[in-house]
């Protein structure tokens, strides 16, 4: 007997992106298929303006509408499941992806969350900085240690992100900031979701799904790197003051141990410091930008200005 597994892609302006990598997504559920999982695939257009709904509906796949951002687009899609998966639309997934998360999700009940191992697609751009970030992004850091989730693929139990309302007791303790604009709610899910699962069942309740493979397009320049990094730590730092009873998991087991760097060889080692030099750039450029909007924007800060380099551009014949 089939076992519908409902697919969730929360797209936000991804007229782009989302047509190769739905494809990739209907080939891996026809993969699914032939192993006794059916997938069904949704697309929730987060605020669209543009064609992205014509490109859902040009492969038949279903849409729905919804606003708010891109947590309360995954909100939208939650169906009834044994679990859920959720895809980024600007990533490719290889064709045994969806029955491997299928498959793990099954065969251990105790698991809260699966994801595939994920690789950046090869840069477009030339230059030392594209192949430095290629490098970090391929080699995960360096980092042998993992005790969260990406979100850009994964299949989850549970999927429940406070909304707005249920947030407004933490939210009014708070002081009022206009760069973390806390008042907006939870902007991604799997920060939050990482560091409340570990606290709970500890890491042993997320793994990562021996097969089946996502692909994304990583940044490839240093603005795209800022903004890629400004979005990470700004969540980081607003989940950190939303939730500050989840902090003691996270430092507990959300350490990460370059203890691979050694051992690689000497161009990707030269790579990675070439990362290390941009992102303090990085971190500068971070920390004036917050004390501009705390001390003298009377705006509140744009949470999420697109990384062009990661919205384009996507291979349509996925690496081997």
């Amino acid at each position: 007997m089939s076992r519908v597994i409902p697919v969730t892609v929360a797209a936000k302006n991804e007229e782009r992106a989302l047509g190769p990598c739905l494809d990739a997504l209907l080939a891996s559920a026809r993969h699914a298929a032939q192993r006794g999982f059916r997938c069904e695939i949704e697309v929730v257009l987060d605020d669209c303006t543009d064609g992205t709904e014509a490109v859902a509906r040009a492969r038949g796949v279903a849409t729905r509408r919804s606003s708010g951002g891109k947590v309360e687009a995954q909100r939208a899609g939650l169906r009834s499941g044994p679990f859920q998966i959720f895809v980024d639309a600007d990533v490719l997934v290889t064709p045994p992806t969806l029955a491997a998360l299928a498959r793990t999700m099954l065969a251990r009940p105790e698991l809260a969350v699966a994801s595939p191992p994920r690789l950046p697609l090869p840069p477009v751009a030339r230059g030392r900085l594209a192949r430095a970030l290629h490098v970090y992004n391929r080699e995960r850091g360096f980092s042998s240690q993992r005790t969260w989730f990406n979100g850009k693929c994964f299949a989850i139990r549970g999927w429940d992100v406070p909304t707005r309302a249920e947030l407004a007791p933490r939210i009014a303790r708070l002081p009022r900031d206009r760069f973390y604009d806390y008042a907006a709610g939870m902007r991604v899910d799997d920060i939050y979701l990482s560091r409340r699962i570990v606290a709970e069942r500890g890491p042993q309740a997320l793994a990562e799904a021996a097969e089946g493979c996502v692909y994304f397009r990583a940044p490839e320049t240093l603005r795209g790197m800022y903004r890629y990094y400004r979005r990470m730590r700004m969540e980081l730092e607003r989940c950190s003051a939303l939730f500050p009873e989840l902090d003691a998991a996270h430092r507990r087991f959300g350490a990460r141990r370059p203890d691979r760097l050694a051992a690689a060889p000497l161009a990707d080692r030269i790579a990675y410091r070439e990362f290390q030099l941009a992102l303090a750039v990085c971190r500068v450029g971070y920390r004036l930008e917050r004390w501009y909007y705390r001390y003298l924007a009377r705006r509140t800060c744009p949470a999420w200005p697109p990384v062009e380099e990661t919205k384009c551009s996507l291979a349509t014949v996925i690496p081997g």
